[in-house]
């Protein structure tokens, strides 16, 4: 297995986690459902409320936005390597922006909620590949949830999931790869990457 090109999430995989998804729900009043797919299935008002609720969380969410542990080692051996960089994640253009304005990172193409289907959907990997050149089996998605190892699989491509401390969950079974902090990729990129 080749890799030719890495595509993170943002929340809690390049960056430490800082969006509080159960007190988002609990001020959107929706229960225990995914935020992301219940606003995007709504409709005028409705969805207009939510998406006010989810963009105010992540601007106020860029203050506390912090490079998870290692990510600046791995950002720079990928950049040794000449391996193109992507961000593939649910959070908003805006968000993002800021975010990496802040944190002084920069991707080869970083896909939002706003760019069309998103995760767990394989279409948006299939979009940087072609931006890319590079086939889904040759990319690595990591990330440090379900919907980035779904995304990898639907896709066709390879993925890493992120522990971050916590434990193994079931889903993770799916993943190409687990590890507990980002700079254990670097041996495994770095072995597949010639």
């Amino acid at each position: 297995m080749k890799i030719r090109g890495v595509i993170f999430d943002m929340d809690g995989t390049i960056t430490a986690p800082y969006l509080d998804f159960v007190r988002i729900k609990e001020v959107a009043g929706i229960g225990n459902v995914d935020f992301l797919d219940t606003m995007m299935r709504a409709t005028g008002a409705e969805y207009a409320r939510l998406n006010k609720i989810l963009t105010q969380f992540e601007a106020d969410g860029v203050a506390n936005a912090k490079l998870n542990r290692g990510a600046r080692t791995l950002l720079r051996f990928l950049a040794r390597q000449r391996l193109p960089v992507g961000l593939l994640t649910r959070n908003s253009r805006a968000s993002v922006d800021a975010v990496c304005r802040k944190l002084r990172i920069r991707f080869d193409v970083a896909m939002t909620r706003e760019d069309g289907p998103h995760k767990p959907a394989p279409e948006p990997i299939w979009e940087i590949g072609k931006r890319w050149g590079v086939p889904a089996r040759e990319l690595l998605m990591v990330g440090d949830y379900k919907w980035d190892v779904l995304c990898a699989v639907n896709a066709g491509a390879r993925s890493a999931v992120l522990l971050n401390g916590g434990p193994r969950p079931d889903w993770a079974e799916q993943a190409d790869f687990v590890v507990h902090r980002l700079t254990e990729l670097v041996p495994i990129i770095a072995e597949r990457c010639r």
